[in-house]
């Protein structure tokens, strides 16, 4: 992989970069970092599903993004439509994670005001899995339960039947400023949104992202897949700097950090 800015690197691995990047943590909350990847012509899925838009260097990039932080959020419906197992490390990232003072890997935090999420999810059928095996290997995968993060109006049936640690916030629904300060509050320094595009309107309109990390993909998909943010009430301009492009397979990564 070629890094083309700030300086141009012939052979750079994702690996040594993006868990090293300077995120200088708020006096009130974490640091927000999302992660999307998205057509030439904007689209973020291709019937449904982001796979068709990445490929190997796409997913480099997705584990070092992920290396980089303590927890990572997802809202219900795209770790429904994404079939979200548990947070997953190679060696590798696993001693990457420990060198800069992480834990072998991030916890799972799923958002969702109405508690309709499938249990069957891997994510969540792995808990249930893992409560009956003391010898599983905790160094590549987190055998901690999802958190999942919800409101008032969520229907109690559907939260019992999840293997998961579940947070009812004083609200109707989770948003965003509440979701960041119940991580906080467990120690986050560095959270990672993986969307769908809804949420990450919502933290947009919060005001809340300090770091876009964007893959771009050499397809043009059509059809009327959202953008990387959808939903917001309003226009907002959020200015941002680019830090960081690097390029492989055709495919640029670019990271943006707030201005």
């Amino acid at each position: 992989m070629q890094q083309i800015l700030p300086t141009w690197i012939e052979d750079v691995d994702p690996l040594d970069v993006y868990p090293h990047d300077p995120r200088p943590t708020p006096p009130d909350r974490p640091w927000v970092m999302v992660n999307m990847i998205a057509s030439l012509d904007g689209a973020t899925a291709v019937n449904g599903l982001s796979g068709d838009l990445g490929g190997p260097a796409d997913r480099a990039v997705f584990r070092a993004v992920r290396a980089s932080c303590d927890w990572i959020v997802v809202a219900s419906g795209t770790a429904a439509a994404e079939s979200y197992g548990p947070p997953k490390n190679t060696e590798a990232i696993v001693e990457s994670r420990l060198r800069t003072g992480r834990s072998a890997v991030p916890r799972l935090a799923v958002v969702t005001a109405s508690g309709a999420i499938d249990p069957t999810i891997p994510a969540f059928a792995h808990a249930a899995a893992h409560a009956a095996d003391a010898d599983a290997d905790v160094r590549g995968a987190d055998q901690r339960p999802p958190l999942v993060i919800t409101g008032e109006r969520a229907d109690p049936q559907r939260l019992a039947a999840l293997d998961a640690e579940i947070v009812r916030l004083p609200a109707p629904g989770p948003q965003p400023g509440a979701v960041l300060n119940e991580l906080h509050k467990r120690g986050a320094e560095v959270v990672l949104c993986e969307g769908g595009p809804t949420w990450n309107g919502k933290m947009v309109q919060a005001g809340l992202v300090d770091e876009i990390c964007l893959s771009i993909s050499p397809v043009l998909a059509g059809g009327t897949s959202s953008r990387i943010v959808a939903g917001a009430e309003h226009a907002i301009a959020v200015q941002m700097r680019l830090s960081r492009l690097l390029c492989e397979d055709d495919l640029l990564f670019a990271r943006y950090t707030r201005v």
